[in-house]
């Protein structure tokens, strides 16, 4: 893994470095080099580093790593299999979702942005494909929940 060999490469220098950044989105991750521990973020697409630091050798860029928006949005009492197709995506104005199980009761759909906030919110009567309009969104990623049958159905969609 280039992170964990990077990592091995520039430990010897000092025993401070403790977190690595290079992007957006990613994983965490604990590794052990020569007895010593580090907590590293890895991420990946970033569009730009916020800053860089160069010191001992080290050559540092400071960015962000996005906090776990989606356990904000996962209801961890509720199971995620509700089963669906979701079209197109990207999009421009409205979606279709369409559910491969019976729908019985009504159906919540909310939107939130990649930071967790919620920007749509609305309920439907039960349907097997239910049309969406989400004129009103900003052209920008965002994360789709559907609430049905005490499943969730969680998919990142894209308004062009």
């Amino acid at each position: 893994m280039f992170l964990t060999n990077f990592l091995q490469a520039q430990s010897t220098k000092s025993e401070y470095l403790v977190r690595s950044t290079v992007g957006v989105s990613g994983a965490s991750e604990s590794i052990t080099v020569r007895s010593k521990s580090y907590f590293v973020q890895q991420s990946i697409g970033q569009a730009s580093a916020i800053g860089t630091f160069h010191n001992y050798g080290y050559t540092l860029r400071q960015g962000f790593i996005q906090s776990n928006v989606l356990a904000k949005i996962i209801d961890t009492n509720m199971s995620l299999d509700l089963e669906a197709t979701f079209y197109p995506n990207p999009f421009i104005e409205g979606v279709t979702l369409a559910f491969t199980e019976k729908i019985e009761g009504n159906i919540e759909v909310a939107v939130f942005d990649l930071l967790g906030r919620l920007v749509f919110s609305k309920n439907y009567t039960a349907t097997q494909n239910l049309k969406m309009q989400f004129k009103n969104l900003s052209i920008a990623g965002h994360i789709l929940k559907v609430t049905a049958n005490n499943k969730q159905f969680i998919k990142n969609i894209i308004k062009k």
